[in-house]
């Protein structure tokens, strides 16, 4: 089976693509690096610049390309996270469209943002959309992927949480000043943070494909976490203490709307469609997930 990804050399596309190939499928990774392809996503991985290059037939696309958006948002910032993700989103659809055999499924990326800030609202895929620069953005994401549904393609579109790795990602930037003790809440800490360990989004990824879920679903572990017992289980597994608060005006300060709708806001996700077509978590709680991704307590298990 062939597969097309886009934001295959990220944190998530990269281990997507060594379970992908893992299965005996061919790959091919849209990159503006197209020599790195083999070095950062496998030997058998095929880099392309253009999808012009892209060699058919493709079976599924996988479409994770974005931009960074956990940084400070000015109207520049804000201008390329969207085009990265909503351009990058409507490019694919009209290439899609444009061949004579189009893929059969696409998955499309979109975020834990798409809710909005909303307290402790238990959120699942039916959930309306909340407001603000990140659930607007989420919500035109999504809307690029029509012209495809219309045509009768089927999409699943993956509203993913806090992905946890020590690869990169939010965990690994916290992971020093933790270390050092010097870890600890955000504000007040009653904000809800909804998470997935990367074995889990992969595998999630590949639940969707073989399932083809043509629906938005929820790609987050089924227990969700204050920010409060976050930053205590990640304290107590790194044997640290966890109580070096960061007030909500520094975080204001030195990352502006960015902190409000993403650092302190509170997303209670449920992974209500996942759990109904029978995926199983591997990690399905938080502590577990953080005793696999440090090394202390649960080994791995091989997928």
């Amino acid at each position: 089976m062939h597969s097309l990804i886009t934001g295959g050399t990220g944190l998530i596309g990269r281990l997507f693509c060594q379970h992908w190939l893992a299965r005996s499928n061919t790959l091919t990774v849209l990159s503006r690096r197209p020599d790195k392809v083999r070095q950062l996503c496998g030997e058998t991985a095929r880099g392309c610049r253009e999808l012009q290059q892209v060699q058919e037939p493709v079976d599924i696309v996988v479409n994770l390309a974005g931009e960074p958006i956990s940084r400070r948002w000015t109207e520049h910032s804000r201008q390329q996270i969207r085009t990265s993700r909503i351009g990058t989103t409507k490019e694919l659809a009209r290439w899609c469209l444009s061949l004579k055999q189009p893929p059969r499924y696409l998955l499309s990326g979109s975020a834990v943002g798409y809710y909005g800030d909303r307290g402790g609202d238990l959120l699942r895929e039916n959930s309306p959309p909340g407001g603000g620069f990140a659930a607007q953005l989420c919500r035109d994401w999504e809307a690029a992927t029509l012209p495809l549904q219309r045509a009768g393609i089927c999409v699943g579109i993956m509203r993913t949480s806090i992905v946890m790795s020590t690869r990169g990602g939010a965990l690994s930037q916290m992971l020093p000043a933790f270390r050092l003790g010097l870890g600890g809440p955000m504000s007040s800490g009653e904000q809800w943070m909804s998470w997935i360990h990367e074995e889990d989004i992969v595998g999630l990824m590949l639940h969707a494909i073989d399932h083809q879920l043509c629906t938005p679903f929820n790609a987050s572990a089924p227990e969700a976490v204050t920010n409060n017992s976050f930053a205590r289980l990640l304290g107590k597994q790194l044997q640290r203490p966890a109580v070096m608060r960061t007030p909500a005006w520094l975080l204001k300060l030195l990352f502006g709307e960015m902190a409000e709708e993403l650092l302190l806001a509170s997303q209670r996700m449920e992974p209500r469609v996942a759990l109904d077509s029978g995926y199983s978590f591997r990690y399905p709680t938080l502590e577990g997930a953080l005793a696999d991704l440090l090394g202390n307590g649960i080994k791995r298990q091989v997928a």
